[in-house]
């Protein structure tokens, strides 16, 4: 698993961000962990590939990005709940941090972890 920074705008940096690559990475993401920050990369932008669960995670903060890493969609969520994002989104954010502050339309540019 690569490890990668995540610069929002000018200003704010979210460190050691776990970049999930496999599907099996992806389905797996935060559960059984109590806490930690991934991404993930689709296949392609879309709804229904942005979908996820919350099955044996604690509550998170979900940003879905789309293909040019701009937010499109944010949202606190509850264990055991299944969402998705309301618009298109190439890029899955999950982290147990819940006073990460994500707003939609922020910018978020990714940078490698050795990167500042």
């Amino acid at each position: 698993m690569k490890s990668i920074k995540i610069r929002i705008g000018n200003k704010n940096i979210i460190s050691n961000v776990k970049l999930l690559e496999s599907q099996l990475e992806q389905s797996i993401g935060l559960m059984f962990k109590k806490k930690g920050n991934v991404m993930m990369k689709l296949r392609k932008e879309s709804i229904p590939y942005s979908s996820i669960h919350t099955f044996f995670c604690k509550p998170l903060i979900v940003a879905w990005l789309n293909k040019n890493m701009k937010v499109v969609d944010v949202k606190k969520t509850k264990s055991f709940w299944f969402y998705s994002s309301k618009k298109p989104a190439m890029y899955i954010f999950e982290t147990t941090n819940m006073r990460t502050e994500i707003k939609i339309g922020q910018k978020w540019k990714i940078l490698s972890d050795n990167s500042s």
